[in-house]
């Protein structure tokens, strides 16, 4: 079993808050896909992504051929109306509260992140008793989530664990790497 957990590549928005706001890729799909082809598998038994735009395009670009199922539990956090701010415009005191419970925090008018983790928790628990080679198209969030239920470490462990833009991280025989 192997999972693989593309991240999508960076966006045009910079200095903003863009979790499930759909935007675009900054980068051509098809050029994001020939720098990571060579790190996927050929031909997945299983192959999902977040229906946001950044994941699904960049997907489509990989495996051309093969169908991804949109999974809305593998969208990032739904930072509410914090969503397409500068993030210089949200109030520190905002930014503090959610770093003094960076697992526990509510979004105002967004998510709270023990329902992001449990989403999560619940694709992961799917997708990793797959005993083929799996896909998933998603975001460093997720990512990051996913990597702490693999490794059983707590989530909070792994929050500033970096994720570059499209990039590919393999959970495999208890490890875990980019590629």
């Amino acid at each position: 079993m192997a999972i693989y957990l593309v991240r999508h590549d960076q966006t045009a928005l910079t200095g903003v808050c863009y979790g499930q706001l759909d935007i675009d890729s900054k980068i051509a799909y098809d050029h994001t896909a020939k720098q990571i082809e060579h790190k996927l598998p050929d031909n997945p038994a299983c192959m999902a992504t977040s229906p946001l735009r950044r994941c699904a395009q960049l997907a489509k670009a990989c495996y051309p051929d093969h169908l991804a199922v949109d999974d809305h539990r593998l969208k990032e956090v739904n930072f509410g109306t914090w969503e397409n701010q500068p993030w210089d415009n949200i109030s520190r005191a905002d930014l503090d509260r959610w770093a003094q419970s960076p697992t526990r925090f509510q979004f105002p008018k967004g998510e709270h992140l023990g329902e992001f983790e449990q989403r999560v928790t619940q694709a992961f628990q799917q997708y990793f008793v797959e005993e083929n080679e799996t896909v998933l198209f998603t975001h460093a969030g997720v990512i990051r989530l996913f990597i702490a239920l693999y490794t059983k470490q707590p989530w909070q462990a792994c929050l500033s664990k970096p994720v570059p833009f499209a990039s590919v991280t393999r959970l495999k025989n208890g490890s875990t790497g980019q590629l």
